[in-house]
């Protein structure tokens, strides 16, 4: 029983040597820089961008739904630009989101 134990511990030492030595041969992968304190990261960034979209979308909604109800309050020139101004935003996200899908398609395509 102690000559399995010992063969098993022998094997363990083995393996963690190639380990070692597997890993020093392998590159090792630089991790991401975190951002500088008080700045936002990407996904931060991101973030606050969609909410924007969404909000100048929810505001030009509303302001829709406010001149179809018959709200004097609201002029229909403020209601064109408020959809204007969501119309704007959305195809900015649109081209934001397609150069970002070209971007990585062509790091995928790169030969390694």
């Amino acid at each position: 029983m102690t000559d399995a134990i010992t063969a098993t511990n022998g094997l363990l030492a083995a393996m963690d040597a190639l380990t070692a030595s597997a890993n020093a041969l392998i590159p090792q992968i630089p991790q991401p820089a975190a951002a500088p304190a008080g700045q936002p990261s990407f996904s931060e960034m991101l973030n606050a961008a969609v909410n924007r979209l969404d909000d100048s979308v929810a505001a030009a909604d509303s302001a829709v739904g406010a001149f179809a109800s018959g709200t004097q309050d609201i002029p229909l020139s403020d209601v064109m630009i408020s959809l204007e101004e969501a119309g704007l935003a959305l195809q900015m996200a649109a081209t934001v989101r397609d150069k970002v899908l070209a971007a990585y398609t062509n790091i995928m395509n790169m030969p390694v």
